[in-house]
């Protein structure tokens, strides 16, 4: 019987494998198959051998329309050959143009909103943009995370998703304390 294989996609490899490296490396222990997907921020080790890595190119403050498009295309190439299971997508581009391309690859996905940030927080053209295509593209994630109240309210208030998509993670998404003490 083939394993299940989860993806997930960020913005960063540092990110992922700092702050998610725990919930990656549970799945992989799990039997699951583990495929990162994200900018080469930093040397990418892994304990486990069915955990892999797919570099890709993104500007995170970027806003050029088609470097966008050719992230989302690019995203929905690597879904289309490795056909995981489940994605989870973090940060605001994975969040819309990975949801997006999940979306046309008809495999389900999860969208975590760990902070609403400046696009939430500014006016301006780009940020209506970017609220904009949030909205859009949330409507696609099966779930929505979000980690504190104030987040859950803005993100119902603005439509960016429905009540039915919105999983409050009040006590955090799994962090390990002992390995991030303040």
């Amino acid at each position: 019987m083939k394993s299940k294989k989860i993806l997930f996609c960020d913005n960063s490899l540092r990110d992922l494998l700092n702050f998610r490296g725990d919930v990656i490396n549970s799945y992989a222990a799990d039997g699951f198959e583990v495929v990162l997907v994200a900018p080469e921020t930093c040397e990418f080790r892994s304990d486990y051998p069915h955990v892999r890595y797919v570099p890709v190119e993104l500007s995170r403050s970027g806003m050029n329309p088609l470097k966008e498009l050719s992230y989302m295309r690019t995203l929905w190439g690597i879904y289309r050959r490795e056909r995981p299971d489940y994605i989870f997508h973090y940060t605001i581009k994975p969040n819309i143009y990975g949801t997006l391309a999940a979306r046309l690859c008809r495999i389900p996905s999860t969208a975590m909103i760990a902070g609403l940030g400046y696009v939430f927080n500014n006016s301006g053209l780009g940020n209506a943009i970017a609220r904009a295509l949030y909205r859009f593209a949330m409507r696609y994630s099966e779930h929505v995370l979000v980690l504190n109240a104030y987040n859950r309210d803005v993100v119902l208030e603005k439509g960016i998703a429905s009540l039915r998509q919105l999983i409050l993670l009040p006590g955090g998404e799994g962090i390990n304390l002992d390995r991030f003490r303040s």
